[in-house]
């Protein structure tokens, strides 16, 4: 819709001016249940949410995207998340604000009880030049304190200004993943062309998924939860 996107837009351009003045603040998500079906009657794919297993959430505006109140389980189209919750995976809470670093995240962070952690993390960390050692300890200091064995780790979605920048943390993310025990998804892959950017109708500015984009980001997502 016209209003949805002009919204979203809004959102990203707020968000980019965010990620590189470093402004962020820390919302706490406990306990968000998935989203109830819209005609309100109990149907199957509502009853079988549980079925798959439930899934934390820590991340930047790339997963709070356009919601309304991400904090409160009130997911917009632009977030990832929702696709998973669409799914059938239940969410159970997490982390995810605007501008964040991975290092803000590590300090905004609580326990979660879930089956599964997804954390992706890092644009703003490619954004602002942090080295990728203190980015990997600090998503090592995530995964300490949410506290769930399971953990997937998600590649960032291209950088149209920093093509190159995203697929070097990508690369060593994969490493990092892959020698503490976690398990590397490149459902960011969907969203790129050769040259490392957005693919059209992928994002609205060059940083952020679109909601469309957001959607083959959260399909992969839970295509992968399945596999596992």
């Amino acid at each position: 819709m016209v209003g949805a996107a002009t919204a979203a837009a809004g959102r990203a351009a707020r968000g980019i001016g965010a990620a590189f003045m470093g402004l962020a603040c820390a919302s706490m998500i406990v306990g968000c249940s998935a989203r109830e079906p819209a005609d309100g009657t109990g149907s199957p794919e509502a009853s079988a949410l549980a079925v798959l297993g439930t899934f934390a959430a820590v991340g930047d505006s790339i997963t709070d995207a356009d919601s309304p109140d991400f904090a409160a389980g009130d997911i917009g189209d632009a977030s990832w998340t929702r696709y998973v919750v669409d799914d059938g995976f239940d969410f159970a809470g997490g982390w995810a604000e605007w501008g964040a670093t991975t290092a803000m995240m590590a300090d905004a962070v609580g326990r979660v009880d879930a089956d599964v952690l997804v954390l992706l993390a890092g644009t703003n960390d490619v954004a602002f030049g942090i080295p990728f050692e203190d980015s990997a300890a600090n998503l090592d200091r995530i995964v300490e304190v949410v506290g769930i064995e399971e953990v997937v780790v998600v590649s960032i979605p291209p950088m149209d200004t920093l093509p190159a920048g995203a697929e070097a943390y990508n690369e060593r993310l994969h490493d990092l993943a892959t020698d503490q025990g976690w398990r590397f998804v490149d459902a960011s892959a969907g969203l790129g062309t050769a040259d490392g950017r957005f693919g059209e109708g992928m994002s609205l500015d060059g940083l952020h998924p679109s909601a469309e984009g957001a959607r083959v980001l959260g399909e992969a997502i839970a295509t992968a939860l399945r596999e596992e």
